[in-house]
């Protein structure tokens, strides 16, 4: 009787042990595609943002959210996220994660309304804010403006909401 007994809980812990397991694995590969997936979004608008770097000419691409090609997605891992742009980083974030992408060259992440600046105010136009954290869904605009710069023109990357 103790043999049977002994026999029935070491076949149970087995089956325990077997399916922690299994489910861990699972846990481990959802984890993973939430990453790469997060990383995408980030990866993707930096991309963006650099093809417009070196652009020479006055150029605006909305970005939309869906489900076609060129879009990004609305939901990552089947939750919701906030898109946040600074002067040298896009951050993507959901569920307590973030993702970090860096443009190659800098962006201004603002719409800047007067496009005529002295060369201390165009260099400084960017540093030390950022677009705030903004759902998934809200559209944004990525835009290569040209700016007068103390009599010369140039030319830089927004990005906007609304």
């Amino acid at each position: 009787m103790l043999d049977w007994l002994a026999s029935k809980i070491g076949v149970l812990i087995a089956i325990g042990t077997l399916t922690t397991f299994v489910l861990g694995l699972f846990a481990w590969q959802h984890s993973a595609m939430v990453d790469r997936e997060g990383q995408g979004v980030a990866d993707a608008i930096t991309s963006v943002m650099d093809s417009f770097a070196s652009v020479q000419a006055e150029t605006v691409l909305n970005i939309t959210y869906g489900n076609d090609p060129g879009q990004l997605p609305l939901t990552i891992g089947g939750g919701g996220y906030t898109v946040n742009i600074t002067q040298d980083s896009v951050i993507v974030s959901s569920c307590g994660r973030s993702w970090i992408s860096r443009p190659v060259a800098q962006c201004i992440p603002c719409n800047l309304t007067s496009r005529q600046f002295n060369l201390t105010e165009f260099e400084t136009a960017g540093s030390g804010i950022d677009s705030g954290e903004h759902r998934s869904g809200l559209d944004f605009t990525i835009e290569r403006a040209r700016l007068e710069v103390s009599g010369r023109t140039e030319y830089a990357t927004l990005v906007y909401w609304g």
